[in-house]
Parts: structure tokens; C-alpha cells; sequence
């Protein structure tokens, strides 16, 4: 899963009310609603055997982390094509298996990076340190300042930072956070960030850092810009251009840009956390930068493959089964990132709940996909749903699995620990976003077969860990399709060297992947497409 919080597009799914996101009770299923009954040779099928054969193999030393830009990831891919091709699956990707794009792989060139901040007419100087990239597009850019507060342009939400200020031509200063009184999962990516900065007319963005991070940068200023000058940056090539460029202010820039706004480091952020308004306006400066970058373009892939649905009527449309089977970089240290978790639990269940399908083809077609890149932004599920291999509109659901794998064990009192689900429980998010129909079948079928206890602490929108965002699914639902995320939680070995396979709770990963399969399965005997509520369509236009 990945870690880091990163902006979001145009969704078409929320619902009205938070209360109404967390007020879940078991609900009961319709009298007149059929739902199929799974096989139970196919249930068996999906057993902790099976799973630990896959997950050994996903997350040994020898494919190193799996890492998207390693050697060994083409390996992992492999692993999982031949497998999906021996289950009966047709090749969904623009190469067999695999679905390929382009990435870039960026890198500062600090000699070709400098700067000049006026203000009243006076010149200072700028250097690679007191200026930092923070994004994927180099060149020269020359703007006046204007800070924006959270960056937000949402009239219809009453909340609208770009009224009174205008940028066209110039750079922006945003805080990273949300206002009072906005709902975060009602915000839409052309509503925000780089969409609503471009759409103002905005050349770029400056990042000044608050708080922490920058005593950090205070305190070790060389270490942060050796780190700067060395750290990789990993974009999709393909929706490049239409990002603006980006630097992060080092402490000197900031000490001259926090007075023009008004602000502290310590205001800001204090600020920011408790939501705080922010009073937008011009600087009255001017910034001109040459940003050096050194870019690459490499190759990457998601593999996907689909298993044809045995009604004539029905078959052209596809119930997704999805997961990411990349990690992180092997450490400089030669540390290998086994990923045994985050994701490989996910891929190896993934994997054979395809199998189990594949015993007794549904009504509905299945399209299974294993996205590359999510740990760098989910990058291969962005490309997919900009560039699907089945169609989005005919797309009934997605079920995305990223790490079922752990359990708390009793007596933990670890403080990484807490929100680790025990051996009988899984988060689930996501569920009713866009569709009750959906939560609710999810809930009827947990109650008929497995009584896995549903924790839905996470499915809050404003939660502050903004899980719902930080996986594969979020870049189908963000296109208005149902999904359900099934997540144990973050633990004291997450993107650590020491998620292995030594800590797999193998029957939990069984009993959660065999309800996502008895609900996958149901899902596409349905004779109907899951209705996707008003409230929610109407909250998200």
C-alpha cells in the first residue's frame, strides 16, 4: 500500500453525510433478490497451501522486493501470466499479459538548478538547497507569488481560495490539509492542486515545508541536499505535460516567503492541523528559477487477464479482482523489502481466488488485473482506468486486495500495532461509497459464509490516515465505479525488511479470500448492475 498522500480526480460517488459512511449495521438482503451460491469445491480451492506456494516464491530473496524498476519485477510478472494463461485466462494487454507504459524516472541535475527571489526590488540569490525540485518538469519559470491557502476552487462546497486573488502567470503557495466544514472525499482533483492551479492560470508551484520537516532541513541542510541530489522521482510518461512544475522552498527561500504571507512555521502548521482558515493574497514578489532535472524513460506493466463470462447478454460486462505486486527498492545496504504483506498477500490471494473462478466461469466475464507501480503513486492502476483494458462503463465493481496477511497477536502492545485487525477481522472501505447495493451484499455474504468481523474505522473519509486513497482502487471509483477494499492495517513491519513470510496469518488470508471470492462470485452471477445511489452522484456533481 502505498504510503504517501497524493492528490485525486473527478469522482462520481460520495455520499452525502460522514454519519451516513460510518452508521453500518448488517442489513438484510432483499427476499426477492437471488443470490448465487458458490461452489464449494471452488471455496476449497482457496486455501493456505496454495497461498503460501505463490506468496513464497512473490516474496523471496531472489526477486529482491519486486521492486517496478528492477530486473527481477519482469520475473514476479512472468510468474503471474503463466499462471493466469494455466487457469484458462485471454490475454488482456496490449502485449499478452502485460499492459505496458511508459515511465520516467527523474533525477535533480542540482549544477543546472538556481534561482532569484526579488522582492521590493531587491535580488537574492538561489541554489540548488536554498531551491529544491518537487516535481516532474524542468526548464525555466518565471512568475510573481501568490499564496492560496489550501489551494481549493470548490464554489459549489462554499469554499473557494482563487476568488479574490489572481495567478494567472504566477506561482502558488498552497498548505497541505483541508479547510473546516469540507468534506476531503467530496473535493475533486480539477477542484484542487495541480487542476485547480492550472485551471486559474498558474505556471507552477512553491512548497514552503512547516513544522518538522523543516528543523530538519535546518539541522542538516547538506544531508537533505545530498538526499535531494540522489533521491529518484517516478511519473507516467504518458500525462506528463499536463503537470505544472514544482520546487520546494529550502529554509532560506522560506524565511523570506513566511512574513510575505503573514505566517510562522509554526502558525501555519499549527494552522493547517486544526483546519484553520487562511487568508489568500499576492506576495508582491517575484521568483524566476532554472529547474535541472535528468530524466529517463523505462518500461513497466500491469499484467491482466480475463476469464469469459458464460452468458451471451451478460459476458461484455466484467467484475475486476485486483492487487499490486510491486514494493520498494532493495536498501543501499543490499536490504531486500520482501513486501510478504504489502502486497504479496493480496497477489498470491488475488491469484487464487482466479483460480477458483476459473473452475466454474460465472455469468459475467472476470478481468483480473496486478497493477505495477502503486507503492510510486499508483501508477499502473492510474494508466489502466485512463487507458482500460475493459470498459469502465461496463465494469460492475472492482475488489482490490492490499495486504490481508497479519494478525494482531494477543497481547500486543506495540504502538505500530493498534490498528492491526486480529485473526478474525479485516477492514473493509470503500463498501458503500458509491453503491448501498453493493455494502450490502457484501455484508449478507460475509453473514452466510464466513462471519468475518467488518471493521469499518477506516472507511471514514476524514480519517487522517485517508486510507480509501491509497490504494489501486481509488483510481476506479474515482471514475464511478463500485469497490471494495479489504485491508488487515498498518503494522511495526510495514515497508520494513522484516515483512516476511514467517508472519503470515495463512488462515486468515484463506477465510478473507474466500469471502472476497464468494462475493466476487455473487457479483457476477447478479442479474442486474449494481445501482449506484443518488445521494451519492448528486454529492459528487
Amino acid at each position: 500500500m502505498k504510503s504517501t498522500h497524493f492528490r485525486f480526480r473527478n469522482p462520481l460517488i460520495h455520499a452525502a453525510s460522514c454519519a451516513l459512511l460510518l452508521a453500518f449495521v448488517v442489513p438484510s438482503v432483499a427476499a426477492d433478490k437471488k443470490l448465487a451460491t458458490p461452489p464449494p469445491d471452488a471455496v476449497k480451492a482457496i486455501n493456505p497451501t496454495t497461498l503460501k506456494e505463490h506468496l513464497e516464491f512473490l516474496a523471496s530473496d531472489q526477486l529482491g522486493g519486486r521492486y517496478t524498476l528492477s530486473p527481477s519485477f519482469a520475473i514476479a510478472a512472468q510468474y503471474l501470466a503463466t499462471r493466469l494463461k494455466a487457469y484458462g485466462y485471454k490475454p488482456a494487454g496490449d502485449n499478452g499479459y502485460f499492459e505496458t507504459f511508459d515511465l520516467l524516472q527523474i533525477k535533480a541535475d542540482p549544477e543546472k538548478t538556481s534561482g532569484t527571489l526579488t522582492v521590493n526590488g531587491q535580488q537574492t540569490p538561489l541554489a540548488f538547497g536554498d531551491i529544491l525540485n518537487g516535481g516532474s518538469k524542468g526548464g525555466e519559470f518565471s512568475g510573481g507569488i501568490v499564496f492560496v491557502g489550501y489551494g481549493i476552487s470548490a464554489p459549489r462546497l462554499k469554499h473557494d481560495d482563487y476568488a479574490n486573488v489572481d495567478v494567472k502567470g504566477k506561482w502558488v503557495i498552497t498548505v497541505r490539509g483541508i479547510p473546516g466544514g469540507i468534506d476531503s472525499s467530496a473535493v475533486t482533483d480539477d477542484e484542487q492542486g495541480n487542476g485547480a492551479a492550472k485551471a486559474h492560470g498558474a505556471i507552477g508551484f512553491i512548497t514552503v515545508p512547516t513544522g518538522n520537516f523543516l528543523n530538519m532541513m535546518r539541522g542538516n541542510p547538506d544531508a537533505i541536499k545530498r538526499r535531494a541530489a540522489t533521491q529518484e522521482t517516478v511519473r507516467l510518461a504518458y500525462n506528463n505535460a499536463d503537470r505544472l512544475p514544482a520546487v520546494t522552498a529550502g529554509p532560506a527561500l522560506a524565511d523570506k516567503l513566511f512574513p510575505l504571507i503573514g505566517e510562522t512555521s509554526e502558525s501555519m502548521s499549527q494552522k493547517a492541523n486544526s483546519h484553520g482558515e487562511f487568508t489568500p493574497k499576492d506576495l508582491g514578489a517575484t521568483l524566476a528559477v532554472n529547474i535541472g532535472l535528468n530524466v529517463t524513460t523505462v518500461k513497466s506493466q500491469n499484467v491482466c487477464g480475463i476469464l469469459e463470462g458464460t452468458d451471451p447478454s451478460l459476458k461484455d460486462t466484467y467484475v475486476i479482482l485486483s492487487a499490486h505486486y510491486d514494493h520498494l527498492k532493495t536498501g543501499a545496504n543490499g536490504e531486500i523489502y520482501h513486501g510478504a504483506d504489502d502486497d504479496g498477500s493480496g497477489t498470491a490471494t488475488v491469484l487464487n481466488i482466479a483460480q477458483a473462478m476459473a473452475m466454474h466461469p460465472a455469468k459475467r466475464s472476470i478481468f483480473v488485473i496486478f497493477h505495477a507501480g502503486e507503492e510510486l503513486g499508483l501508477l499502473g492502476s492510474l494508466y489502466n482506468s485512463d487507458h482500460p483494458a475493459v470498459p469502465l462503463d461496463k465494469t460492475m465493481v472492482d475488489l482490490n486486495i492490499d495486504m490481508i496477511g497479519r494478525s494482531k497477536p494477543a497481547g500486543d502492545t506495540n504502538e505500530k500495532d493498534k490498528e492491526l485487525t486480529d485473526p478474525n477481522t479485516i477492514y473493509v472501505i470503500g463498501a458503500n461509497r458509491i453503491s448501498s447495493e453493493l455494502n450490502e451484499i457484501s455484508e449478507q455474504t460475509d453473514k452466510d459464509f464466513e462471519n468475518v468481523k467488518f471493521d469499518y474505522l477506516l472507511n471514514d473519509p476524514n480519517h487522517p490516515e485517508r486510507i480509501y486513497y491509497r490504494s489501486d482502487h481509488w483510481n476506479y471509483a474515482k471514475h464511478g465505479v463500485p469497490i471494495i477494499f479489504y485491508f488487515d492495517g498498518v503494522h511495526v513491519d510495514y515497508h520494513q525488511p522484516t515483512d516476511t513470510v514467517d508472519k503470515i496469518d495463512f488462515d486468515k488470508m484463506t477465510k478473507v479470500g474466500r469471502l472476497v471470492y464468494e462475493t466476487g462470485w455473487r457479483l457476477a452471477n447478479l442479474d442486474h448492475m449494481l445501482k449506484k445511489d443518488v445521494a451519492a452522484q448528486a454529492a459528487a456533481k
